[in-house]
């Protein structure tokens, strides 16, 4: 199978979700990495995501905190505390070493089992060249990690299982339904901007009100996560679609 074409760019792909108000709603507020719209982004929400603008897999994200007058931040399992703003922004810009890089506003993320979780939901063009949700579930971080990415070792749940802990089988088929019109309504949008694209990936966070929030688009997404399900169902739909896609372009 050829290649498939993605685009990298977080920074562009936020800009392309920004322009209609109903999926900003969903867009957390995201700047690009500056020492002074560092300083602004804590000011506004006190915890940050600071991220690569190409990377992938959670690598590079670091979780940047303000409170009771002192900055901290987080990189993997590794925690700086209690230091100065000279002393952060030195911190980070030796990590970040002139490579372009976001600052998106932090989510208090919904918990599950007392861990912090996001949700990957696929799109995919489907048999008749319509956006369809392919696949859902739910990457349910390791304690005390700061991101959610299967290659930082987070466990992979049903969607199904993990929603209904908060309000049973209704809570379920309410947020499917909702994600649905968010993830769809995106990947119209997405594609208008890049015609190539037939898949993508979305990275979901819920707040502690479950209000989604699109933290990020993968335009390659992998399968693999959806392999590690009690069911094949969703991981073979998908490859199947892949393939009828690859085949198209």
């Amino acid at each position: 199978m050829r290649k498939r074409r993605g685009v990298y760019n977080k920074w562009a792909k936020t800009i392309v979700l920004n322009r209609k108000a109903s999926t900003r709603s969903h867009v957390p507020h995201t700047l690009l990495f500056s020492e002074r719209s560092l300083k602004s982004m804590l000011r506004l929400y006190q915890m940050v995501y600071v991220k690569p603008n190409a990377g992938s897999h959670g690598d590079g994200v670091m979780r940047v905190e303000h409170k009771n007058g002192t900055y901290s931040y987080q990189l993997g399992a590794k925690k700086r505390s209690n230091l100065t703003w000279a002393q952060l922004v030195a911190s980070l810009t030796h990590k970040i070493q002139g490579t372009k890089y976001i600052i998106q506003r932090g989510i208090h993320l919904s918990r599950f089992k007392n861990r912090i979780y996001d949700l990957r939901v696929e799109v995919q063009l489907n048999e008749y060249g319509r956006w369809q949700i392919t696949g859902m579930l739910a990457r349910v971080a390791q304690q005390g990690m700061a991101v959610t990415n299967g290659a930082q070792g987070a466990d992979v749940y049903p969607f199904r299982s993990v929603i209904a802990s908060h309000g049973g089988t209704e809570l379920v088929r309410k947020m499917a339904s909702q994600l649905n019109s968010m993830c769809i309504e995106c990947a119209h949008q997405l594609k208008a901007q890049y015609p190539f694209l037939t898949e993508l990936g979305f990275d979901i966070a819920l707040d502690q009100q479950l209000h989604p929030w699109i933290l990020e688009v993968n335009t390659t997404p992998e399968a693999i996560p959806f392999k590690k399900l009690p069911t094949l169902k969703m991981y073979k739909r998908i490859l199947h679609l892949r393939k009828l896609n690859a085949r198209r372009t």
